[in-house]
């Protein structure tokens, strides 16, 4: 089975592909004020489109995604989001149930893609969690799909007796996905252009605040925090990011401190383009920059509050049981196909 860390597949983008395709599909028990599925994807790592069950609507993120598609695919595509929207909602009761979890908040989730990589080389995957676990995932060299949960066994029975289905999956993750995935770069260049940020850490004049400008980055996904004698320090201000006049991004976190303290101060940041630290010294006021490399994976921190959960699909939650005993149910008969092909 390939590996289900969301950080994994997103550092093996990085690193050794090219141009890639993420869909992060999120179903969930429901949850006052937020809806009960979500859909995002993302280009490069670059949120291009959204759906959730609340709007119903595709939602691109710029009008060169309609445009790329044109009107009759975009409507296609979102009838097959309405249609992983009631397979999602159809199995978070029937898992819930075969898992004796009839309380709380549980998700299910699908991550599927394909990575174009610098040889040429095409390699897709379709993957399946239930609260922060492998569930099923699409072996589509041998064309099944697979499962290491027990319980799960019958509803991976019943999808492999599904063989158009898989056919289907195949030609997607082979061949069509990264069709797209080339017309998506063609028409999105300019949208898609990563920015690595700039960063500025000083001590505001005569005041007793110490600054991270961090500014210039792109796309807006960032995190930045402040650390005092490397532990990271909770209590800090900030602007929130914010647009600039290029349609680059800029952030600002700031602390009240002691000038006196011999303390060593840093400021790092996790983007994309770059990571970097900046130390300032505050006995000589001074401040040093140093490169540190590559991030690794920090799409996951994208702030969308309707996609909670939607990035960070298989990590592992301490409330998870792993002993899980099967629980016979008729519910599954109503949704026991296999997802469409979105």
């Amino acid at each position: 089975m390939i590996g289900l860390l969301v950080l994994g597949l997103l550092c093996g983008e990085l690193s050794a592909a090219t141009h890639s395709v993420r869909y992060f599909h999120t179903g969930m028990s429901s949850v006052p004020g937020l809806p009960e599925f979500v859909i995002v994807g993302y280009v490069d790592g670059v949120q291009f489109v959204m759906y959730d069950s609340d709007r119903k609507v595709l939602i691109p993120r710029e009008q060169w995604m309609v445009d790329t598609e044109g009107a009759q695919f975009w409507k296609r595509k979102l009838s097959l989001a309405q249609e992983m929207e009631d397979h999602f909602k159809g199995y978070v009761p029937i898992f819930m149930s075969r898992t004796n979890q009839t309380l709380g908040i549980h998700t299910y989730q699908m991550v599927v893609g394909c990575d174009l990589r610098n040889d040429g080389a095409v390699e897709g995957f379709n993957q399946f969690g239930w609260d922060g676990q492998d569930l099923i995932s699409f072996d589509k060299d041998h064309m099944v799909w697979v499962t290491p949960m027990p319980w799960a066994e019958s509803i991976k029975n019943r999808w492999n007796q599904h063989v158009a289905n898989k056919q289907e999956w195949k030609y997607f993750l082979e061949e069509e996905c990264v069709q797209w995935l080339r017309k998506y770069l063609d028409y999105g260049q300019r949208e898609l252009r990563v920015v690595a940020p700039t960063v500025s850490f000083t001590h505001l004049g005569d005041t007793n605040q110490l600054s991270c400008l961090v500014t210039g980055f792109y796309p807006q996904a960032i995190e930045v925090t402040l650390w005092r004698d490397g532990v990271v320090i909770d209590e800090t201000l900030s602007t929130g990011i914010l647009p600039n006049h290029d349609r680059t991004y800029q952030i600002r976190k700031w602390i009240e401190f002691d000038p006196e303290d011999q303390a060593e101060y840093s400021c790092y940041m996790e983007h994309i383009g770059l990571e970097a630290k900046v130390i300032y010294d505050p006995k000589s006021h001074s401040q040093v920059p140093v490169t540190l490399g590559i991030v690794f994976g920090v799409i996951g921190i994208i702030a969308i509050a309707v996609a909670v959960g939607a990035v960070i699909i298989y990590k592992k939650k301490g409330q998870v049981k792993s002993n899980y005993s099967p629980t016979d149910t008729s519910d599954e008969t109503e949704f026991s196909d296999s997802p469409a092909v979105s």
